[in-house]
């Protein structure tokens, strides 16, 4: 067989035929996730010649090209045998699949090296790194379009194919697959099939990808078109439209620089009692001790407002134990360090119902009740209605719950464990994260 880049061995027809098959299949990825419809009709197809079959004369597929790679300039390779005998819906998927590839950043993610030369059919040694990134980028990816009922192609890589937790990064899929691979590899099998996804999977330049001055999206363009895709993508979320996990938390990151959030957290806390700590206002209540040049005038002191904070605790059977004393012995700690050691913190328990407020001065001393469903507005509602009244509600949760419609009278602090949780719009929220930093 042969496959040469001479455009005179592909007919006029032909590429036509695939342009045709490959606008019905970006209508296809469009109608199937269009929070990435914008992305999806970023892309260029670029045809390539065909493999021909020198005793026929006949169009084949080229399987090196059975997944329609794309490369860092969003140029999608359709090898013309391959575009014709796929289905539409086949290729629809493949888009997508590499939407995630590019706006992932996966390329400048990618620890392969440029001048790596990469070829998914060959198998050579030196190709091992970037076939096994590619797979772990593949993963990522994959478990989104399985979510939104989009399985892929037989012979792709997933996270349920391999047997791994899903909602995983590329690297941290790395090198759980490298570990498989070995582990596999004693038995003389393959993990997966080969499937080369092109340079958006690994920034490694591929022999059929134009000149780099071949065009595509600009990086203004590009920037502009992911903070549309992720602004999309909170609009849809905020809506209660399904929305993959793995996007979702892209399009978060994506419009939310990272911050420290303990000293957000501090911050918060410090904002929702009005007075930040120390000598911050006078007062007549406790008479100053310089009584200066008229002893006769009684002068204000200076005071240091306690935070008076009541912190509810999510105790449904959704958030474990070690969730709950991660969480607490973060806020105790702030706390501490707003309002003096050795303060007492009113906490109270929640799952359907509040339990019994509890006074504690340590985290340790918290006793978790509850493990039924979940109302976080129950626990709310007995916050509130403590005496002396708080002025800061924090609640530790994972976010699955119902939430109060309204504003509450006294700033509401959410302390969110996990990504699938949301809070109000009108409540302060900060992500905790999971492990210890």
């Amino acid at each position: 067989m042969n496959n040469s880049q001479n455009p005179e061995l592909g007919s006029e027809g032909a590429a036509d035929q695939v342009l045709a098959r490959f606008a019905s299949a970006r209508l296809w990825a469009a109608h199937r996730a269009p929070y990435l419809a914008s992305a999806v009709f970023a892309l260029t197809p670029v045809v390539l010649a065909p493999l021909v079959d020198e005793r026929t004369g006949g169009l084949v597929p080229d399987p090196e090209f059975r997944a329609f790679p794309v490369d860092t300039r969003w140029h999608v390779h359709l090898e013309t045998g391959t575009a014709l005998t796929t289905p539409v819906p086949e290729i629809g998927w493949w888009l997508l699949h590499h939407i995630g590839h590019l706006v992932r950043a996966h390329a400048a993610r990618s620890p392969v090296r440029a001048e790596t030369t990469v070829s998914a059919a060959a198998g050579a040694p030196g190709d091992t790194e970037a076939r096994r990134w590619n797979q772990a980028a593949d993963a990522e990816i994959n478990d989104d379009l399985a979510a939104e009922g989009l399985p892929g192609p037989d012979g792709v890589i997933s996270p349920a194919v391999l047997g791994l937790p899903p909602h995983l990064t590329a690297e941290e899929y790395l090198s759980r697959l490298d570990v498989l691979a070995e582990a596999v590899g004693r038995g003389g099998h393959e993990l997966a099939e080969s499937v080369d996804c092109g340079s958006a999977a690994d920034g490694v330049r591929r022999d059929q990808e134009l000149p780099e001055s071949g065009g595509g999206p600009t990086e203004l363009e590009r920037e502009l078109l992911e903070r549309s895709l992720a602004v999309g993508i909170q609009d849809r979320v905020a809506a209660r439209s399904e929305v993959p996990l793995g996007w979702r938390r892209w399009a978060e990151a994506r419009l939310q620089p990272a911050v420290n959030w303990r000293a957000r957290l501090a911050a918060l806390i410090r904002r929702g009692h009005g007075l930040t700590s120390g000598r911050v206002d006078f007062s007549h209540r406790r008479p100053s001790r310089r009584a200066g040049s008229c002893p006769d005038i009684a002068l204000p002191a200076m005071v240091q407002p306690v935070p008076a904070a009541v912190v509810v605790i999510d105790t449904s059977g959704s958030v474990s134990s070690v969730r709950l004393r991660r969480l607490l012995s973060e806020v105790t700690a702030i706390l501490h360090g707003v309002g003096g050691t050795g303060r007492r913190l009113r906490v109270l328990c929640c799952d359907l119902t509040a339990h019994p407020v509890q006074e504690v001065t340590r985290a340790e001393d918290v006793v978790l009740l509850g493990g039924g469903g979940t109302d976080m507005r129950a626990g709310i509602a007995e916050a509130t209605a403590l005496r002396p009244r708080p002025d800061l509600v924090i609640v530790l949760t994972d976010g699955q719950t119902p939430w109060p419609v309204r504003r509450l009278a006294v700033p509401l602090l959410v302390c969110l464990i996990g990504e699938d949780g949301s809070a109000p719009e009108w409540a302060h929220t900060v992500r905790i994260p999971e492990e210890e930093p």
